[in-house]
C-alpha cells in the first residue's frame, strides 16, 4: 500500500498515512483505502500525521519550580501500643506553583528528577517507611500541589524539591479554509484549517529526551501483599513499603520485663509488576 498525503474538502481534514486495504478511487476520501483520513481512531496504525490530532502545543515552559518540603513529624502512639507506620493530618498540603493566563483548565506534565510526576508519586522516601506522596493539578489560572506524607517510626525528613513544568495550550478550532499551505519564505506549514502550524512549540518525542518521560498503554502502580508498586516513567519500580516493615506482638512478661515483639511476614510489596512502556519526549 501507497503512503498518501490527503485532504478532505467536506470535514476539513488532512492527513499523511499509508493506504487501508479495500481499493477504491485514489482521489475519493471516502474510498476504503483512505478510510485512515476520516476515520482516524480506527487506523492509528496507518497515520504519520492527522490534522484531527492534539500534538501538544506548549503554552509555557520548561519552568524549574523548587518546593520546600516540611519534615512530617510521627505520629504520637496510644499507650501501650508502638507506631511504625503513621500519618499525621497536619502533614497535608495544597500549594501554588505556577500562574498562568490561558482562562481554561489546561493539560500539565511535571517531571522530578527525569520521572513524569503522575497523580498521588512518592516524591520522597525513607528506608523505614515514611513517604510523600506529590499530586499536581491545574485550574483555570493556577498550577497547584497537594501533598500529603506518612512516616515510619522517625520523622520525615523535610525535602527541597525542584519540579519542571510544562502547560500545554488547548488545540485551537479551525479556521478559514486552506487544509494545507507552505509559506517558503517564512518555511511555515500550516494544515488541517490552521489547527496545525508549524512555528508553533509541539511536544516532540526523541529516544533519550528529556527531562520528560510518558508511560504509556497501561497502568503505572500495582498491588500485592497490601502494599503498592510504582513504576516510573524511566522503567524503574518504587516499593515505599520496605521489607522491614512487619505487624508485631509485644512479649511483655507478667513482671514488666519486655521480651521484645514477634513480627510477622513483611508488608511489603511481593508482586512481579513492570509498568507499561515508556516514552522519551521533550519541549522544543
Amino acid at each position: 500500500m501507497a503512503t498518501v498525503f490527503m485532504n478532505d474538502p467536506a470535514t476539513g481534514r488532512f492527513a499523511l498515512f499509508d493506504e487501508a486495504p479495500g481499493g477504491g478511487a485514489v482521489d475519493n476520501p471516502n474510498s476504503l483505502r483512505n478510510r485512515p483520513l476520516n476515520d482516524p481512531l480506527n487506523w492509528l496504525a496507518n497515520i504519520y500525521f492527522h490534522s484531527d490530532f492534539n500534538y501538544l502545543e506548549v503554552a509555557f515552559g520548561p519552568t524549574n519550580v523548587t518546593v520546600n518540603h516540611s519534615a512530617v513529624s510521627v505520629v504520637s502512639p496510644p499507650i501501650g501500643a508502638t507506631v511504625q507506620f503513621g500519618w499525621n493530618g497536619g502533614a497535608s498540603v495544597d500549594r501554588l506553583l505556577f500562574t498562568h493566563s490561558l482562562g481554561y483548565v489546561p493539560l500539565v506534565m511535571a517531571v522530578l528528577g527525569n520521572n513524569m510526576v503522575w497523580p498521588g508519586m512518592p516524591v520522597q522516601s525513607q528506608g523505614d517507611g515514611g513517604v510523600r506522596f506529590a499530586t499536581i493539578y491545574a485550574t483555570s489560572t493556577e498550577v497547584r500541589m497537594k501533598e500529603f506524607g506518612t512516616t515510619g517510626p522517625s520523622t520525615l525528613a523535610a525535602a527541597s524539591l525542584t519540579y519542571t513544568l510544562l502547560i500545554f495550550a488547548n488545540q485551537p478550532s479551525p479556521t478559514g479554509n486552506v487544509l494545507f499551505d507552505f509559506d517558503p519564505v517564512t518555511g511555515i506549514v500550516e494544515m488541517g484549517r490552521r489547527k496545525f502550524k508549524s512555528d508553533r512549540r509541539y511536544l516532540q518525542v526523541v529516544p533519550g529526551g528529556s527531562p520528560f518521560g510518558i508511560s504509556y498503554g497501561g497502568r503505572t502502580i500495582d498491588l500485592a501483599n497490601g502494599a503498592p508498586r510504582a513504576v516510573r516513567a524511566d522503567g524503574t519500580a518504587f516499593d515505599p513499603i520496605p521489607a522491614s516493615l512487619g505487624a508485631a506482638l509485644s512479649r511483655l512478661g507478667y513482671t514488666g520485663t519486655d521480651w521484645g515483639f514477634i513480627y510477622g511476614s513483611g508488608m511489603n510489596y511481593t508482586g512481579s509488576f513492570t509498568g507499561p512502556g515508556q516514552i522519551q519526549v521533550q519541549a522544543p
